[in-house]
Formats: C-alpha cells, structure tokens, sequence
C-alpha cells in the first residue's frame, strides 16, 4: 500500500512539475476568426500541437528560453516568446505572397484530429457542393449522414445516422438543441442552407453537457458570426420544378465590441409537379420565410450573445388542385396541408479570466413556441410546443492542463398540446397533453496526458418530472498509438421522449388505423463505438481512411408497427426487442494535384421485432455506396462536383393480406442516386449550375390505390427511393467581404 501511495505522490509531484511549464492561448486571424488546426511548434525542437475548433490550443514541457513558431496555411507564420502567466492570444495575417499556377483549397472535411470520439467537420466549402437549400439537403455529399424519403405525398427528406432514423441524433444549433420534439422531423427543413458555416458530425453517445438525449450521435451546426460573416452575402436559386429561393446575410459592426448579424430567407414553390401521371403532386407546393437577427457583445472577460428566430412556412400537397388554406374537412380532393409558426428567443453569457485562462463558466439559453397545423386526407392535427431550456457550464483544470473538467446545471421545460382526428371507422380522436420539466446536473472529466491521448469520463442525473430519474454515463477514449494512427472508443447511455404522431407523420398518407397499444414511455439506449482513422501519403499525396463499428442495443423503444396488417399501424413500447449494427469505412484520397475523391461502403444490420418476429427495420437499405469526385482549377476559377449513392435493396412491409392487385413485393430494388453540380468563381462571388437524380430513377407507383385516396386499400407511406425525378437548378452568390 504505501509503494502504491508512494507512486502516485511521484505522478501527482511530476504533473504539477510540468503544469508549471505549460501555456495556453488562441490563434486567430485580423477578422477575430479562430484558425482551426494552426500549428505551434517550438522552435528546434520536436514538441508541437495545433488548434481546436475554437481555435484554442494548450501545449507543456515549455521552457523560459524557448520560442514558440505558429504558422497555418496561407497566412503569414510568426515567431514569439512564450507567457506562462496568462492566456496568449496570437493574430496571423494573411499572406500577401501568391504561388503562380499554385490553388490552395481549404479543407472541406476532416476527421476532427484533437476530437476525443469519432467527429467529421462539414465546412462551408463542402455545403457549397451542392444547393444545399436546408439542412436536410447539406448531407448528400457526406458519407456519415444518409438522406432518405418519408413518403410519396409531403416531400420531406429525413436522416438517418449508422442506419437508425434521426430522431435518435441530438441536433443542436451551436451547442443549444435545437430540432427536436414536435420539429423532429420537418425541423431539417428550416433551418436554410446559406445560413451554414460549418457543421460537426459525431458518431456515438455524444458528451453529456449537452443533455441526455444524443442516442447514436450528435449534429451541431454552427450559423454565420456577426463577428466574422461577410458584410453582404446574397444568394439565389431556381430549379426545374420552379421552386425559387432569395437569400440574403448582412454583417452590422455597431461599435468595438458589439456586432449583429440579419440572415434572411425566402422560398417558393407553386408548381404542380406530376411526374408519374397518377394525379398526385410529387412535390408539395410550399412558401416559407425565415429572419434571424443576432447580437454579439465581445468585451475583455465577458461575452455575450442574444438572437431572434422568427419563422413561417405553409404546404399543401396531395391530389393536384389542392391548394393552400383549402379546408380538409370538406375538401373532395384528398390533400396534405402542414402550416408551421415558430418564434425563438436565444443566446449565451460568458465569462473568462485573463489572469487564470484555464477557467471560465457560460450559460445558453432558449425560448421557443411552435405551432403546427394540417393533416392529410379526412385526418386533421394541430399541435403547440413551448420549450425553455438553460445550460450553465463552469470549467476549470485539477491542478494541471492534464486534467481538465466541465460541470454544471441545466433545465428543460416542454410543454405539449396535440390534438388528433383520424376519421377512420375505428374513431381515434385524441387529445394529447404533457408538460415535462427535467432539471439536471453534470459533469465531465478530461484526462489528456500527451497529445497521443485523451479521456473522457462523464456522467449526469436529470430528475423528469414524469418518468423518474435518467443516468446517464458515457465515456470516450482516444490514443494515436503510432504516429498518424488514431485509435478512438465510445460507450454511452441515452433517453428521450418520443412523439409519437409528429415523428411519423408519413403514416397520415394511408388509410391504415392508428393503435396505441400502450402508454408514452422513454426510449433508452446504450450505444457503444469504435473507430480506427489513418493518414499517410501514396507518392507523395495524402490518403486517409477511417473505418468505424456501432452497436445500439434498445432498452425500450417505441415501435410502429406495419407487419401485422396492412390496414393497421400499432404503436406499441418494446423492451429488449431492437439493436442496430453499424460498419463503415471510408477512404479520401487526392488522384492528381486538382481532382479530389472519397468513397466508403455501409452495412447495417437493424432488427427490430414486429408482428412477433425479429426482423430488419423495413424501407431501409442494409447496404450503401457513397462517391464523390471533386475538381478545382487555379484560384478556384471553375469547380465541379459529382456524388453517386447507391442504396441496396430495402424490406417492405408485410401485406400478404391485401387484395391481389395492391400486394408489395417483399424487398425493393437497389438504385443509383447521381448528384453533380459546376461552379464559375469571380472576385465578387460565383454562379453555379447542378442537377439531383440526374439518372431520373424514381420508385414506379409508389401509391397504392392512388385512384381511391379515401379507399381502405389507399397508402402513400410505402417509400423507399425518390418519388420525384430528375431536377436541373441554377443559382448566384454575391458576396461583399
């Protein structure tokens, strides 16, 4: 016992010896930008680090006499001393010098190095590959994220990550989460495109500072800075079908240390498109504005944000000649109508201390109010959600940089009101009402000996007012075990709420009746990951491949189950009864000096038990190809893109007991889904020029019984590829930096 003692007095006494050496800052450019994976290097000698997303970085073992050399690509280096006694803050300009016949092209994905579990960062250069109108649309060239087609009437797109739907991913909007509840699956759709600056993709139970919601990963999309956006950033877009969108950013510096930011958006589409003659719109008509204004206050230690959401969107699909504000109740012509209003109010408060840099303590914050309304066929739905939330997050080191923590309080407050008229012969009208109010505590614990190794160790207790206690633990490990060789690993617990008529809307579209077979219960996961990503040159270009295993084991999941008739949809709570494997590799490697690829391969196994029997989650495809090519002239003058998706084949629901004529085969066709888009690049922004599903592969009939949209035998839900076809779009960007 006393050898033991003894030992760690030794590693306490040695961590603090080094602690005494250690600095820490920020690397930044003249615009207050963090520059991301800048590299500090002491001079002649073999230690280094570079910087985190935010641009900070911590670096040990520095002597007085030492100087410290920090460079980034395209910008000037500089070569300074260190301070030990203070947080340094260090500014490169960029370089002035130009390489003749010489392109440098920021990164435009990357497995984020320093990132204690799996994390893939989406820049806006990659988001610019394609339209990218929302946010549902800025995965499609991105392996990690699949897209996917709800049904055959309202047009929404949906994610899925390791197979599994994206209502099990905690989507946050710079850290506050953002799409969830009753926006779960149409909150993709609002969030546009060009207000996008990057967005981080992690696989696996994420961090639980964040809540106890993230089930099989975590999406943070981070919007423009009033601090660092362009002064006018303008954007249009035209497609095929006739859709029209008007974007438009604007950058107000009110003074030193106070700057605003207006995003703005406008959309429409008022055309009837009908590709496949059976009388139905492919695509909904729709309209939608959006307006965020947002403030930033950036002082000596305190640091303060607040911004204004206000958002409204309407659209009507079904039968042709349905059209907005048409009454459902009475209309002979069967219709799909959804009516969204949001307001919001967010922001963060922080504070830093100059003098101890390694502690500081922030708060976000949210209000929101929702409210849906719309139905599809004779069924009508009308819901309001009212959510507030509060994170407050403190972060200190023990004694040295090697160990680091974050702890703190939150609380969330939701409150339901969903009202439902099936109008089916069994009579489902529902009202639902809840309000849940979970507060909850946290903590987090950073060990990060060297830059080969990092863990993590967190855990919470959220108190819910209706379901009792959630435990959540989760921890991650990372260790680069040789160099450019990154081993990571992840094993963590999730709950959350489900909602069950808002998250799968889609089943709306069908005559089937809606049986609740038990009441609302949390869904509880544990996941557990890991992952191996490489990196090294192939004649002297760098090849990097990353390859990653997930498994999700359901606790209690609420399933929807569409096997036991093809007239019926049970709901019902199932326990021990579901798990997910998830494999994917993926390789990205520069062919020549100007054309870039990536490519990776998918296998899922999700089992799920329906109708008495374990068997694959139906309309998702077990196996999946991704591609994507990429090429850029000198300065970026013309670029161009192609991604290719194939997608295996899908289970299809079980209606062995429906008439002869509207029986579905068992499984779907594979398909290919090709992307490409061409863009011309001026001084003051860039035109482009793309086409989605250029193939023109749509899924044939994809309404059973389409003539009879008020039959027994009628459902639009059956989806497994594009139900519209091919889309060419234009559009323009103007930017005033």
């Amino acid at each position: 016992m006393k050898s033991i003692i003894l030992f760690i007095g030794c590693l306490t006494i040695s961590s603090l010896a080094l602690a005494q050496n250690s600095i820490q800052g920020k690397v930044q450019s003249t615009s207050n930008e963090p520059l991301i994976g800048a590299s500090i290097k002491i001079l002649d000698k073999a230690q280094g680090t570079v910087t985190n997303l935010e641009g900070l970085f911590h670096l040990d073992q520095v002597a007085d006499s030492d100087l410290l050399v920090v460079s980034y690509l395209g910008y000037e280096p500089d070569t300074l001393a260190p301070l030990f006694d203070q947080q340094m803050l260090i500014t490169l300009e960029e370089s002035g010098d130009t390489l003749e016949g010489v392109t440098v092209r920021a990164g435009s994905e990357s497995v984020v190095d320093e990132a204690p579990f799996l994390n893939i960062l989406i820049t806006e250069n990659e988001l610019q590959k394609a339209a990218c109108c929302n946010l549902s649309e800025s995965f499609e060239t991105n392996a990690s994220v699949d897209v996917s087609y709800a049904d055959a009437v309202t047009g929404t797109k949906m994610i899925q990550m390791m197979g599994l739907d994206g209502r099990y991913v905690l989507i946050s909007r710079e850290g506050i989460p953002n799409i969830r509840g009753l926006n779960s699956r149409l909150g993709l759709t609002f969030v546009p495109g060009t207000w996008i600056q990057s967005i981080d993709v992690g696989k696996g139970a994420g961090t639980v500072i964040n809540g106890y919601e993230s089930m099989t990963g975590q999406i943070n999309v981070d919007l423009f800075k009033p601090e660092s956006m362009d002064k006018w950033y303008l954007n249009a877009y035209l497609n095929s079908f006739g859709r029209m969108e008007v974007n438009a950013n604007h950058q107000i510096s009110l003074s030193e240390k106070w700057s605003s930011g207006v995003l703005f958006h406008a959309s429409q589409l008022s055309s009837e498109i009908d590709g496949n003659d059976d009388e139905f719109m492919d695509i909904p008509k729709s309209r939608q504005l959006n307006f965020l204004n947002r403030y930033k206050y950036e002082g000596d230690r305190l640091m303060a944000q607040i911004g204004i959401n206000l958002f409204m969107s309407d659209n009507a699909g079904g039968q042709k000649g349905f059209d907005f504000n048409s009454d459902l109740s009475t209309s002979d012509v069967y219709g799909y109508e959804m009516d969204t209003r949001k307001a919001e109010i967010f922001g963060k408060l922080g504070m830093i201390y100059p003098n101890k840099p390694t502690q500081s303590w922030g708060l976000q914050y949210s209000l929101s109010y929702q409210d849906f309304k719309g139905g599809a066929g004779r069924r009508l739905y009308s819901g309001i959600e009212k959510t507030a939330y509060g994170n407050f997050i403190y972060q200190n080191i023990l004694g040295s940089s090697f160990h680091q923590y974050k702890t703190g309080v939150s609380f969330l407050y939701d409150d339901y009101e969903e009202t439902f008229n099936s109008n089916t012969p069994s009579g489902l009208d529902t009202a639902m009402y809840r309000t849940e109010k979970v507060p909850g505590l946290f903590f987090e614990y950073n060990f990060i000996p060297n830059e080969e190794v990092t863990i993590v160790a967190g855990a919470r207790t959220d108190f819910h007012n209706l379901f009792g206690t959630y435990f959540t633990p989760r921890v991650h490990a990372r260790w680069e075990f040789i160099p450019n060789w990154t081993l990571r690993g992840s094993v963590g617990k999730g709950y959350r709420t489900p909602n069950a008529l808002m998250e799968n809307s889609s089943v709306w579209i069908s005559a089937r009746e809606l049986v609740f077979n038990a009441e609302l219960k949390p869904e509880e996961t544990w996941n557990t990951g890991v992952s191996l990503a490489g990196n090294f040159t192939v004649d002297d270009r760098p090849l990097s491949i990353v390859a990653d295993y997930f498994y999700t084991d359901f606790i209690n999941q609420l399933v929807y189950d569409r096997d036991i008739s093809a007239d019926l949809l049970v709901i019902n709570n199932l326990h021990k009864g579901s798990f997910a494997n998830s494999f994917q590799i993926e390789a990205s490697f520069p062919i020549t000096e100007r054309l870039d690829a990536k490519a990776a391969y998918k296998h899922y196994e999700m089992m799920m038990t329906t109708n008495g029997l374990l068997q694959q989650i139906p309309l998702q495809s077990r196996d999946r190809f991704f591609m994507n090519l990429a090429y850029a002239t000198n300065y970026d003058k013309w670029k161009a893109d192609m991604t290719l998706n194939w997608n295996g084949p899908m289970r299809i629901p079980n209606t062995s007991e429906s008439p002869v004529e509207f029986q579905q085969p068992s499984e779907s066709p594979d398909f290919f889904m090709l992307n490409a888009q061409v863009s011309r690049g001026f001084r003051w922004g860039s035109i482009y020029l793309g086409g989605e599903n250029i193939l023109n592969f749509k899924q044939s009939n994809p309404i059973i019984d389409p003539e009879n949209p008020f039959g027994e035998n009628f459902d639009a839900s059956m989806t497994w590829g594009p139900i519209a076809g091919r889309v060419i779009y234009t559009g323009i960007r103007y930017k005033i930096n």
